[in-house]
């Protein structure tokens, strides 16, 4: 019996769904003739058995797919002990170039910088392409990102070059490069941010300010924020799993930055009064934060509803503070904010019903 048909996963992720599916389904057929509500004959058991194990193969051939739990707790170990051997190895590499980097000549400066970013990148392509090492590849991804940002860095100083927010959109379009090369989630996430931040460096740059001062004008990152989520409506054919991911991030920056305005109205550009921009901001991050609950939780995306939660969380409890903190009593003010989270679960439970019910 073929493992496949035509309607086969086209990405990883599908895989992994629909290798979720079997484990569940197989359990659940296996509690259901227990509890005597199956009973499928010998013939047929086997049958099934045979099918879904060859589906199984299939995936995990195809698609390096966790067909087990156990292989799935295994799986996030060595994602974290990629990022953490990732993150190590970088920082290695650093402070061992900031060591020896004095007694350097120029030329052997660029060289070692060049070499170290090219050398990076061709490790990544030969682990990337060993099947025995492609496990490897996260790792090798983030040595990479770590030797292209010195090689950047490094050659600015020894040429004595004035930083530019076109950097950061270096940075984010070799981050970008290699996320959706060999589907690294950390660097796509790197990879946004940093695109997001140089469209605010970039827009900061415009008015004439030193770009580096776009963290004391955030309304630039609502603009970059906003873009980041764009691009997460986009459909991704092979790598469904990004989207999620783009639209978290972006959302999170844009939050942030109308966090940052609602209590530091200065930093805005409107031409209005301070006190007049926070109470703006202030209404706007409500609606924002209620509004992309409504959105996460209508079109499924779990993501946007999450950071909307947490925002309006945030933003609710600031008010309470500005409101009665310095006159309430405390325990007064603690009791008022418990009532209100147990409001506010029971009209999640009540939205989680109706959506169940429809």
């Amino acid at each position: 019996m073929p493992a496949r048909g035509d309607g086969s996963p086209r990405t990883r992720s599908e895989a992994q769904r629909r290798a979720d599916r079997i484990r569940a389904c197989q359990d659940e057929l296996e509690q259901a003739t227990r509890d005597g509500g199956l009973a499928l004959t010998s013939e047929q058991g086997a049958q099934l058995k045979a099918y879904h194990h060859d589906v199984l193969s299939s995936l995990a051939r195809d698609f390096d797919v966790d067909v087990s739990s156990r292989q799935k707790q295994v799986s996030r170990g060595m994602q974290v002990a990629g990022l953490l051997g990732g993150l190590a190895l970088g920082a290695s590499v650093f402070l061992f170039v900031l060591r020896i980097w004095g007694l350097l000549s120029t030329t052997a400066q660029v060289a070692v910088l060049l070499t170290g970013s090219f050398g990076s990148l061709l490790l990544l392509e030969l682990v990337s392409r060993r099947e025995r090492l492609r496990f490897l590849t996260p790792l090798a991804a983030l040595v990479a990102f770590a030797g292209f940002s010195l090689n950047l860095e490094g050659l600015a100083k020894v040429f004595a070059l004035e930083p530019r927010p076109t950097g950061l959109l270096a940075y984010a379009v070799f981050a970008l490069a290699l996320a959706y090369a060999h589907r690294h989630r950390l660097l796509l996430v790197v990879g946004a941010s940093c695109a997001a931040a140089s469209v605010a460096a970039l827009l900061v740059h415009l008015t004439g300010v030193w770009w580096m001062d776009a963290v004391m004008r955030p309304e630039g990152f609502i603009v970059g924020g906003a873009l980041v989520v764009v691009a997460g409506l986009v459909p991704h054919r092979t790598l469904d799993e990004f989207p999620p991911y783009l639209r978290g991030v972006g959302l999170l920056l844009v939050l942030v930055a109308i966090l940052a305005l609602s209590r530091f109205g200065e930093g805005s550009w409107i031409a209005a009064a301070p006190e007049a921009v926070e109470a703006t901001y202030q209404v706007l991050l409500f609606i924002a934060s209620a509004a992309a609950i409504g959105i996460g939780m209508t079109r499924g995306w779990h993501e946007v509803a999450l950071v909307g939660v947490l925002f309006f969380l945030i933003a609710l409890c600031m008010k309470f503070v500005d409101w009665w903190w310095d006159w309430m009593p405390k325990y007064l003010f603690f009791l008022i904010v418990g009532l209100t989270a147990l409001a506010l679960l029971w009209a999640f439970r009540r939205l989680r019903a109706r959506l169940t019910a429809s």
